[in-house]
């Protein structure tokens, strides 16, 4: 049996609120509680709703959500960002040929985030997908990092002065303030921008 009904009264949420939040019926909802396995796309929705990994949701441990993966796939974690921490909260399963047509980045380096700031805008907008190469530590060259800011990880261009030892942070979006930080190579980096994924 699946984790629905649980996560749904964790929340103290009917299967008619459920349903209504994510597009379905309440006895769409109830179907999907009594299931004796979930499809991916169904435990997908609840676990973005709840913000959870999906084998949260399917009552499975990852490692058993897993084991079917053809060997020519690969999962690339899902990250969520709250109060300054993350958690993984899905995976997205891929080709190993077609991830390699796109970067040469060992996978279990790269995690796949959701934007939910406006730091980057026009160029990466809220709902956004990016990928990020978390093996970079500091900047090493110029580019879209994802940084630590005050704890909060935030989106940022940044422009590295070598001859300073200094970097110009700054956003896409003309509103935010532009600044210089001294010494680029103790700047908290979660990860580097490998990738973006835009709805049309």
């Amino acid at each position: 049996m699946n984790n629905i009904r649980s996560l749904r009264e964790k929340q103290h949420i009917s299967a008619k609120e459920l349903g209504r939040a994510i597009g379905k019926s309440q006895p769409t909802i109830s179907k999907w509680e009594n299931a004796p396995q979930l499809r991916y796309e169904q435990a997908k929705k609840i676990a973005d709703y709840f913000k959870v990994s999906i084998y949260e949701v399917t009552g499975q441990k990852n490692e058993e959500y897993l084991q079917d993966i053809a060997p020519t796939m690969v999962a690339l974690d899902i990250l969520f960002f709250q109060n300054g921490e993350k958690k993984i909260i899905g995976k997205q399963i891929i080709p190993t040929k077609i991830l390699q047509e796109y970067t040469l980045t060992a996978p279990h380096n790269i995690k796949i985030i959701r934007i939910n700031q406006e730091a980057m805008k026009p160029t990466i907008n809220i709902n956004d997908m990016i990928w990020i190469d978390t093996s970079y530590k500091f900047p090493n060259s110029d580019g879209i990092y994802l940084i630590n800011i005050g704890n909060t990880p935030m989106l940022k261009r940044i422009q590295i002065k070598p001859f300073e030892n200094s970097a110009i942070i700054k956003s896409d979006n003309p509103q935010d303030e532009t600044f210089i930080y001294p010494n680029y190579h103790q700047l908290s980096v979660l990860g580097k921008v490998i990738f973006h994924l835009q709805k049309l």
